[in-house]
């Protein structure tokens, strides 16, 4: 029998987890918005390096926890994925971001547990939570690989149409996508 992933809200202290992540991909597709339209583009990167642990890159761990940090502060909530007690992915979800806007802010799933319905899950207590806040819509920007934005539009997201302006400026390469909550 298949162990299913859990998720539990966090405190803002957990957000070290981050440092045990591990993000390396190999990337096969990479997307861009031309017109309005999602279309494959050539490569940018074929792999994808875990977290850099020196410095404060934009792909460090410094990095990504004070992003983290600031969605927490900013009214954001924690959320980790486990897969039979062991730790297993992060997501931190703004659900007031501009009401009624919601924003997944951060979503990353271990590569040892990708596919294994941890991002799934993540995802769904992040979609209930904004819910639960009345918010109408769930904004996302996603890494322009072809599993990540793949993920989110089976998950129901769409362009965002027009996207975000502050948001686009944050993350220009990203595609940004939305729910309709």
């Amino acid at each position: 029998m298949a162990v299913v992933p859990v998720v539990r809200l966090l405190s803002a202290s957990d957000v070290e987890l981050v440092r045990l992540i591990d993000r390396a991909e190999h990337v096969e597709v990479e997307y861009e918005v031309v017109d309005g339209r999602l279309r494959e583009r050539p490569l940018t990167v074929s792999e994808i390096p875990e977290w850099e642990t020196s410095g404060d890159g934009p792909h460090s761990f410094e990095f990504e926890l004070r992003f983290c940090r600031e969605a927490l502060e900013d009214g954001g909530l924690l959320l980790g994925g486990y897969v039979g007690g062991e730790f297993a992915g992060l997501a931190v979800v703004q659900p007031a971001y501009e009401p009624p806007l919601a924003r997944l802010t951060f979503l990353h799933v271990s590569r040892p547990f990708r596919r294994t319905g941890v991002g799934t899950r993540l995802w769904a207590d992040a979609v209930e939570r904004c819910r639960a806040a009345s918010a109408e819509r769930m904004y996302v920007s996603a890494t322009p690989t072809g599993s990540a934005v793949g993920f989110y539009l089976r998950q129901g997201c769409t362009l965002a149409i027009p996207p975000h302006p502050t948001l686009v400026a944050l993350e220009p390469d990203d595609i940004h996508l939305a729910l309709a909550l």
